[in-house]
């Protein structure tokens, strides 16, 4: 079969997207946790299966467990999270960049790359505690950071705070980085607090942060399945809008769970199927038929995040969609779609969710030209793969 991963025509552009998405001058901390927990205190903010966190309830989990870490750990170190996508790993990754604690999301097989990173401890859910033991770091618990222990060192927004992996080398993200990966693909969809977010990744891929990100940035509820639990069980029991996953993954559920897949049809808003590369678009159709929803394909990189998505408004089955719009942290002017350039600056750069590949000591952080706008990253990073017609 035909694979492509072609990009739709870039006369269109849906109504109502801006083309330029501001990002707020504050740390992940403060917009998806302290925000979430003072406009909505007592509504969903973090569910899987029974276990049910409210905003005001994950705000407490967070501030005391990054409180905890402070107190463990010393000043300038450093710590990698080993997570599923669970609740207590959600809670660790926020915590930890609350408590200004640079992490390296570990996805299991890179042991080496663990040690050569110098962290001073492990964080880790029940998925993750064994991929940690041969590491030899001292291995902790959410249930071991119950109580506060010290003041919160938070990093500043333009810092490395959060390390992925790209292939053999260690892609860095700040918090203005990681706020803009979440900003932008929130905004491209129009993404409210109405409908609920299925993510069904590992926390250590660019997928897993950004589809635990996007919806709290967004108010809405993230819904994670429980261990054993079928994806499309969580969907239909939560009322799932918008369902992230892999676009092979979700395909195999039409052959190997159609009977399943007819149960979710009519619930979801969307599926986001994430691509990272050229795709088979009769696959696609298959997906879109079937759960009788919009299968909007979503191409991204470690160093990047989302940089093309489809919108659910018109797509072409045979193109991965258009550029997501560019975070930036200037002011904007609305009805140029740019940004504008302050009073008293010479130049206006837009900030990328594109990562550093530096040593988070590093004293300045620069960050990259934004891959959705350019389609290119640094010079000091590996371009991403050349999409064709």
């Amino acid at each position: 079969m035909p694979k492509t991963i072609a990009i739709t025509p870039s006369w269109y552009w849906p109504a109502g997207v801006p083309r330029v998405a501001g990002v707020p001058p504050f740390g992940v901390h403060e917009m998806l946790v302290e925000r979430r927990a003072r406009l909505r205190p007592d509504e969903p903010a973090v569910v899987s299966g029974s276990l049910r966190l409210t905003g005001a309830e994950l705000a407490e989990q967070v501030t005391t467990a990054a409180s905890a870490l402070a107190g463990r750990v010393e000043p300038g170190s450093q710590a990698v999270l080993s997570a599923g996508a669970s609740v207590e790993g959600v809670v660790l990754l926020l915590a930890a960049l609350a408590a200004g604690l640079p992490l390296r999301l570990h996805g299991g097989s890179d042991d080496a790359g663990v040690g050569a990173f110098g962290a001073a401890v492990g964080l880790a859910d029940d998925h993750g505690a064994g991929a940690l033991a041969s590491t030899g770091l001292p291995v902790v618990r959410l249930a071991d950071l119950t109580t506060a222990g010290g003041a919160p060192r938070p990093l500043s927004q333009r810092e490395p705070a959060l390390a992925l992996a790209a292939g053999t080398e260690t892609v860095w993200h700040s918090h203005r980085g990681i706020l803009g990966g979440a900003i932008s693909l929130q905004t491209f969809l129009q993404a409210g607090p109405e409908r609920p977010w299925l993510s069904t990744f590992p926390l250590s891929s660019w997928q897993g942060l950004y589809g635990i990100t996007a919806p709290l940035m967004a108010g809405a509820t993230l819904v994670l399945a429980e261990p054993g639990e079928a994806p499309l069980d969580a969907i239909v029991r939560e009322g799932v809008g918008y369902a992230f996953m892999d676009l092979d993954a979700a395909f195999t559920l039409t052959r190997e769970s159609k009977r399943d897949v007819k149960s979710v049809r009519g619930v979801l808003t969307a599926l986001l199927l994430s691509v990272d590369g050229p795709f088979d678009s009769d696959q696609r159709r298959r997906v879109g038929r079937l759960f009788e929803a919009p299968a909007l394909t979503v191409y991204g990189r470690p160093e990047t995040g989302p940089i093309f998505a489809s919108h659910p408004s018109w797509y072409l089955d045979e193109a991965v969609g258009i550029p997501s719009p560019t975070p930036t942290s200037s002011p904007s002017t609305p009805a140029r779609e740019t940004p504008s350039r302050p009073s008293g600056s010479s130049s206006s750069r837009p900030w990328s969710p594109c990562g550093h590949r530096c040593s988070p000591s590093a004293t300045k952080a620069t960050p990259t030209p934004n891959a959705s706008a350019t389609a290119a990253s640094s010079p000091a990073s590996s371009p991403p793969p050349t999409p064709t017609a």
